[in-house]
């Protein structure tokens, strides 16, 4: 498959972070970005609407702490 990596990934490793928006028609109550978010090792993703594009850096931060608690490691790269 093209585009497609065959790179191993150890778990936390890498994480994998896109924002899309803004979207020209709002969503449930005004949010107009997704954030999604996935841990490369074992593809598991997250997403998150958001309403600003200044909410993005509380809502990756708080997406790390719990991929880190959840794991009991240390995000290596982003």
């Amino acid at each position: 498959m093209p585009g497609t990596s065959n790179t191993k990934y150890d778990k936390m490793e890498l994480v994998v972070i896109d924002l899309t928006g803004s979207i020209s028609v709002p969503i449930w109550n005004g949010y107009v970005y997704a954030l999604v978010i996935v841990e490369v090792s074992c593809r598991y993703p997250i997403g998150c609407l958001l309403k600003l594009k200044e909410e993005v850096g509380g809502a990756v931060r708080n997406v790390i702490a719990i991929l880190e608690c959840q794991s009991g490691l240390k995000v290596k790269r982003l």
